[in-house]
């Protein structure tokens, strides 16, 4: 009779995991290439589009800046180069 009710439990803790994994999302190709199109473009250009940025953190490592974007309902943070110019974007959520 233990074995049973150990072998239920662990059969509901694999449904409810295998449930919860539907929650986890990776980033799909169409926000990937979204955000993609930004590298190169300057900070300027960004500025221009989606207005400033919510929060901008200096990278003494690179020179360049980290900069966080609530825009349209979305979170993005790009990352610059000393010159201004993107090096790297993702959409976070």
């Amino acid at each position: 009779m233990k074995r049973l009710i150990t072998a239920g439990v662990a059969l509901g803790l694999v449904v409810t995991l295998g449930a919860c994994s539907n929650m986890i999302t990776t980033p799909s190709e169409e926000s990937r290439s979204a955000v993609a199109e930004w590298k190169g473009k300057s900070r300027v250009e960004l500025a221009n589009q989606m207005g400033q940025p919510k929060e901008a953190v200096p990278m003494t490592d690179t020179g360049g800046e980290m900069l966080y974007y609530s825009y349209e309902g979305h979170h993005y943070v790009f990352e610059t180069d000393p010159q201004g110019n993107i090096t790297s974007a993702v959409q976070t959520r």
